[in-house]
Formats: C-alpha cells, sequence, structure tokens
C-alpha cells in the first residue's frame, strides 16, 4: 500500500467534490459508530469488487441540486489533540466484525484540517459479518448481519445477495459444479469429437475413447473415485438435452410481428449449448434480418441498410448464453416484434458491472465470470473473440448500419436484465410506409444484388461490392478500373476479384488481355 499516492487520491476526492458511491463514504464525526462499523463490513464484503474503498472521517456531507452526498468545504476536521483518541476508537471496531476486516487507518489534512481515511482494500476470507456484540453495546446499538454496499446505500445483504456472498468468497460457479445426476453415459461423443474439430485444441488425439476424450477435456469430477460424475459445463456443452438435467437450459424464441398476441409464435432451441447458439442465430438470419438497398438523388452511390446488423445478433446471443445464471432454471428468451429484438436473462449484472455500465461502456476489462469454463469454451469455438469485447462490437455495427443504439433495461425485484436491439429506423420508414422518406428509391434485388448482400462478408465489403456493381455491371472489369471506382491499392482491388469470384458473380472475358471480367447477367 503506497500511504503518499492514497494520501494524494483522497485529497483529490475532497477537492473535486465527488459524491458518495460503492467505495466512497462521508462521515462528519468518529461517534457515529454503528454507521462506520456497518460500512467497514459493507466493504470487506466488497459487492461490486472494488480494488479499494474509503471512509473519510471528519468530512460532512450535503446534497444539493446536482448532486447527492457531497462533501462540505472547508471540511469539519478532526482536532489534532483528539487524533489518538480517534485512531484508538475506530481501531476498536475490529472486534465487532467476524471474521475480522483487514483495513487501514490513514491520517491526512486538507486545507490545514485533519482527518483520518479508513481504507479496505478486496479481502480474503468472508462474507464478513457485524457480531452480537455491536447489537449488544449501547454505544453502537447496531443490528447484526451481513451488510453490503449499493451505491451510497449500506444495508443488511437479502437472502440471493447473501448467497452471493458466499459464492464470491468461496470461489464458486455453478458451471464448474458437480451435475447431481449426470454421468459420462449422459455425454455424446459425437459432440465432442464435433467441438474438437471446431476447435483448436490439436493435442487431443480424436483416437480417443470417450472418458479419455472427456478427462482430457477436464469434464470429468476429478474427485470421483468412479471417474463418471461431470460437471455442469460438461453437460451444458456436450450432452444431447442439457434441459434433462439442468431445469430450463434453453432458448425459446418468441415472435409477435403483428402485435397480436393471439398471433405469436414460439420455437424452443435445445441441446448443447453451443448448438442452439448457431441453430438460433442462423433461424433469425433466415427469417427475420432483411436488407434494403436504397438510393437518393443527392447521393452518388447505394447503401445497404439493414433492419438489424446480424454481428449485433450474433454478440448479444452469445452474450446471452454464456453470461446466463443457469442455476435459477430459467430459459433464455428473445422476443421480436415490428420495432426491436428484446435478450432477455433472469439474472442480475455481475458485479462490478452495473446496468449503466452496460448501457455507456464498450469494453469490459473486468474478468470475473459467471460461467468460466463456458466462457472458455466459446472462445475455443471462435464464438466470442475475446473476453469482454461482444458488447461493444455489437454497438458499433449499429452504429455503422445507421441504426439507433442498444439498451439495457434491469428489473431490479424479479432480477431480469435484458438488453433491446432497436430496428433501423430508415428501414421501418420505407419498408413500413411511417414517415416515409421523399424521393427515395428502393432497388429491387436481382440476382447479383440478392447474393452479394446474403454473403457472409462484412456490410463494409457488401457496399463496396454493391458500388462495384452499380458502376461497372455493362463494362469490362479489371483490376485497374476496380482501384478507381473505390479508390483502393492493387492488393485491395485483388482481392475484391477473389471475393467476386468466389461467389460467382463474374465470368472471365477471353480475347482482352489478362485477368479481365465482366458480371454474369
Amino acid at each position: 500500500m503506497d500511504i503518499t499516492k492514497i494520501k494524494e487520491l483522497t485529497n483529490q476526492i475532497l477537492k473535486n467534490r465527488n459524491s458518495e458511491c460503492s467505495y466512497i463514504e462521508y462521515k462528519k464525526s468518529e461517534k457515529q459508530y454503528d454507521k462506520i462499523l456497518k460500512t467497514i463490513c459493507a466493504y470487506g464484503n466488497n459487492y461490486y469488487c472494488n480494488s479499494a474503498q474509503y471512509i473519510f472521517i471528519g468530512v460532512e456531507e450535503e446534497n444539493n441540486k446536482e448532486n447527492k452526498a457531497i462533501p462540505i468545504i472547508p471540511i469539519k476536521g478532526i482536532k489534532e489533540s483528539q487524533l489518538e483518541l480517534v485512531y484508538n476508537k475506530l481501531n476498536s471496531l475490529r472486534a465487532y466484525l467476524h471474521p475480522i476486516v483487514s483495513f487501514d487507518i490513514i491520517r491526512n489534512d486538507f486545507e490545514g484540517r485533519y482527518y483520518f481515511i479508513i481504507v479496505v482494500h478486496d479481502q480474503k476470507g468472508g462474507p464478513f459479518a457485524v457480531n452480537e456484540r455491536a447489537e449488544k453495546d449501547k454505544e453502537i446499538n447496531l443490528k447484526s448481519g451481513r451488510y453490503i454496499r449499493n451505491d451510497f446505500e449500506t444495508r443488511i445483504a437479502k437472502v440471493p445477495e447473501e448467497y452471493e456472498l458466499i459464492k464470491k468468497f468461496a470461489n464458486y460457479t455453478f458451471d464448474e459444479d458437480v451435475n447431481s445426476t449426470a454421468t459420462i453415459d449422459d455425454l455424446s461423443i459425437d459432440y465432442i469429437k464435433e467441438y474438437l474439430n471446431k476447435t483448436s485444441n490439436r493435442l487431443i488425439n480424436e483416437n480417443l475413447n470417450k472418458l479419455e476424450l472427456a478427462n482430457a477435456l477436464k469434464l470429468v469430477d476429478k474427485n470421483d473415485p468412479n471417474n463418471i460424475r461431470v460437471y455442469n459445463h460438461a453437460v451444458l456443452m456436450f450432452a444431447d438435452r442439457p434441459d434433462y438435467f439442468i431445469k430450463n437450459s434453453y432458448v425459446e424464441l418468441i415472435v409477435d410481428i403483428n402485435g397480436s398476441k393471439q398471433l405469436m409464435e414460439s420455437k424452443s432451441f435445445k441441446g448443447p449449448i453451443w448448438k442452439q447458439y448457431f441453430a438460433i442465430t442462423k433461424y433469425i438470419k433466415d427469417n427475420y434480418l432483411n436488407s434494403l438497398i436504397i438510393r437518393r438523388p443527392d447521393e452518388a452511390l447505394n447503401r445497404v441498410v439493414d433492419n438489424y446488423p446480424f454481428t449485433a445478433i450474433e454478440e448479444l446471443v452469445a452474450n446471452a448464453i454464456v453470461h446466463n445464471d443457469y442455476q435459477n432454471y430459467k430459459n433464455i428468451q428473445i422476443y421480436i416484434n415490428e420495432k426491436e429484438i428484446n435478450i432477455v436473462n433472469y439474472n442480475d449484472p455481475l458485479p462490478p458491472i452495473e446496468i449503466k455500465d452496460l448501457n455507456e461502456r464498450r469494453t469490459f476489462d473486468e474478468r470475473n465470470a459467471i460461467n468460466p469454463s463456458i466462457r472458455e469454451k466459446f472462445k475455443e469455438l471462435h464464438i466470442i473473440e475475446s473476453y469482454g469485447t461482444g458488447i461493444g462490437e455489437a454497438k458499433r455495427s449499429l452504429e455503422s448500419n445507421g441504426s439507433p443504439n442498444l439498451y439495457y433495461k434491469y428489473f431490479k425485484n424479479a432480477s431480469i436484465t435484458s438488453v433491446v436491439i432497436p430496428i433501423n429506423e430508415e428501414y421501418y420508414e420505407i419498408k413500413v410506409g411511417i414517415k416515409p422518406h421523399k424521393k427515395v428509391g428502393i432497388d429491387d434485388k436481382n440476382d447479383i444484388q440478392t447474393t452479394i448482400l446474403n454473403s457472409p462478408y462484412s456490410n463494409i465489403v457488401k457496399n463496396k461490392l454493391l458500388i462495384l456493381y452499380s458502376r461497372l455491371s455493362e463494362d469490362i472489369i479489371s483490376n485497374s478500373n476496380i482501384q478507381q471506382v473505390l479508390e483502393v491499392g492493387e492488393s485491395s482491388a485483388t482481392k475484391y476479384i477473389k471475393i467476386m469470384n468466389e461467389l460467382n458473380i463474374l465470368k472471365e472475358i477471353e480475347g482482352q488481355g489478362k485477368s479481365k471480367y465482366k458480371f454474369i447477367q
């Protein structure tokens, strides 16, 4: 611990007049024993996984129109003659905690006035509780229990929150727990081999039998003398029907395009969760994703606009499956209506991530995972490319498509987190006829345009190909005129010729020199 840096940091917090939050608390007097003690306990439990948390003693707070619980400057402070007495009293609070929370008490001064900082770092050995002595002590008179901090509120943890604390300090995750009923016999060797074929793990010989493969992939309980019991992540990844062993471990698609509940359609996707991912994303792409080619008089080039970019669907469905709380036995639900796609998980955001982070941030460096083994296997399958980037990729794809940004909703009392993907407004207004754009033409997609739009390439590549088709549909195509039309270099032009050949939309022209092509009519 660097005391000098902590002193500089805490003085800067006072100078900035930062509001109370999950890691900052102001107390005007050391005699607020009950409030200080329960905050130390809550900081020890560190529900939101902060690296360090601070209680300012000798600093009074106030509310103004813009902010709540900001420090009053100049600070109240502590008299120099009282410093030792206050220090000893704060130090004595350790005896009212079980197990004892490790914290430091640092003296600091701000604008000529002394104050104390209680610094609580991330702990091991919890959960921590205020013991019964605090309740019996007339000076403290604080109810015993495990306290947590939520923004600037400190309170006794509710039963689900206590359970989360127990899991946190035990490093428990459901996917790495042993399933209560499933055995090695319930895993499919075909799915295991298919997984190996799709991953880069070539160290495992596919000629091994099922048990040998399962042991190599760490699917079998290492403490089972019979070598047959398997982990939950093994069931979710490789059982024919994981939902037979882990209730409701499937994705349900609910479609209400016409806005009439009587016409709602429902389809369930069951089987290994990675197979669910591929099946649900393909089904949505094939049935509910569409594109328009738009041209305007004031725009030289045609544009492709998707109702929903497929990248956003891929990233957010993967996120929902990987971060689902399979222990609550509620299935993931995806709702599609006329104006949006809504992906619903029945669990809270994983601390320290909060709903505002999901809405405001694009990258997440936090390494906590509700299902670490599943996350690792999805990365091996290249369903996720790197940790903490999926939401950002989804946001960028919507931005590139000209769509409204996605947004998260959180229903705290029901522990529901959902992400909403709005339809592209330009697509919707043209297609449905609400607030139609003037002087906008929509090209009927011919075979070549349809081939381009249905190709697996990014929207950027698709738009480049459509530009080439609109400009060169009747001309002989060469590397040099692709360079001129797209304003790219020789290697990029060669790449686009290769892509168009792969899509079978070009034919080579004889008698015109080397590498000359035309679009197939």
